[in-house]
Parts: structure tokens; sequence; C-alpha cells
């Protein structure tokens, strides 16, 4: 039942993100087969980057305070009662919330770059497929921090702001990531950047791993807020 309710309540975003992935993917084969491979790869960098924030910041959810898909509202939806009147516990409500969540985002990943390897026969001549897989994993690790910020901030805002919250967080860190100001193993923008595997054609364990022991404690928090919260 909570999966089917988690479900109800991501589809319609889940579709919004594929149909931002759509457009991505229309510029992609718009491209000229005369495009530079530095400035092909930049754009992939780019599109991807811009993807995974929009899709973290859609899906991310509390699984307790239930928001209605593309509806601003304040305050707690009306099947909020309910679902604290279901026998489990906030543990397992946030970790099912919290789980579909991060695999429809890693199910949107996985489209975007099959769906972009399809599209662009300039990026199948000029990327080899290892290198878009070691990136698209690359980019899922990282982005597993800036889903579980926004299941994090979902645990006490509301749903536009925790929206707005992940987009400004994600926009602060980018800010820093070019200030130079972040170390390079916490540095996931230059991970799925300029140190990803398309430029540098290696993985970026460090930062990959300071991601996922990030989305960890995160997700920590989240539970912390949820479990001592009064709604």
């Amino acid at each position: 039942m909570l999966w089917y309710k988690g479900w109800l309540e991501t589809r319609f975003r889940l579709l919004f993100s594929l149909g931002a992935m759509s457009l991505f993917l229309t510029l992609m084969h718009s491209f000229a087969t005369s495009i530079k491979t530095s400035v092909l790869i930049f754009m992939v960098t780019l599109y991807g980057q811009t993807m995974v924030m929009i899709t973290c910041a859609m899906m991310g959810g509390a699984g307790i305070d239930t928001q209605p898909a593309f509806q601003a509202a304040k305050g707690l939806h009306g099947s909020t009662i309910f679902t604290l009147s279901l026998p489990v516990s906030r543990l397992r409500l946030l970790a099912v919330r919290a789980c579909i969540g991060w695999l429809e985002t890693a199910g949107a990943i996985a489209a975007f770059f099959s769906a972009m390897w399809l599209v662009s026969p300039l990026l199948r001549a000029r990327v080899a497929p290892f290198d878009l897989f070691e990136y698209a994993a690359t980019l899922f690790a990282c982005a597993s921090a800036i889903y579980f910020l926004s299941v994090l901030l979902a645990t006490f805002l509301d749903d536009q702001w925790r929206m707005w919250g992940t987009m400004i967080a994600m926009g602060a860190v980018w800010w820093l990531s070019e200030r130079t100001w972040l170390p390079a193993f916490a540095n996931i923008v230059r991970a799925t950047g300029k140190n990803s595997p398309l430029f540098t054609h290696s993985m970026p364990w460090s930062a990959m791993s300071f991601a996922v022991a990030l989305a960890a404690a995160l997700f920590y928090a989240a539970l912390k807020v949820a479990q001592s919260r009064e709604y």
C-alpha cells in the first residue's frame, strides 16, 4: 500500500521530468555534425546536471506530509492524518517514499542517457558507450546527495519551498564549485563536469563516496526530524 501511495504521489512528477528530458534530447538531436567533441561533451554534462537537479527537486518527499502534484499548497495535506494513522513506523513511511523517488531518479537517468545515445549519431560516433555508462553512474551517485537533501527539506517545508530550497542549494554548490572553494573530494559538481569520466576517462571515486556518505547522513537527519515532529 505504501509503495502504491508513493507511486500515486510521484507519477505526474516523473512524467514532468521525462518531458523536460525530451526537451534536452530534442536540442541534442538538433546538433550539427560539425560540432567539436569538447563542446559535445560539455553539453552532455550540462544537460545531465540540469536534468538531475530538476528530477531530484521533483521526486523528493517525506512520505508523511503528502503534497498534491503541481498544486501549491500550504500546511498539511488532507491525507497526512490518514498516513499517520497507518500501523507503520515513521521510519518505514520515510524509507519507502525516499526509495521510490530514488529509484525513479535512477530510472530517469538511465532512460535519459539511453535515449541520448539513440537520438544522437554524433554522440555515438565520438563517445564510447562505456564512458557514457560510467558518467551516468557517477551522476547517479552524486545526485544521491541532492536527492536526500530534498528528502530532508520535505520533512519540515511545504512542497513548493522544498523544491525551491533544493534548487537554491544546488545553485549555491555550483557557485562554490566555480569559485574553487570546495575540496576535490566534496566537489560533486566538478565530479559530474570537468572531472567526470567523459573528460578524464576515470571514475571520481572520492567525490562519489563523499556524495553517498552525505546522502546517508541527510537521510538520518530526515528520519530524526520526521520522528520528532508533531504533524
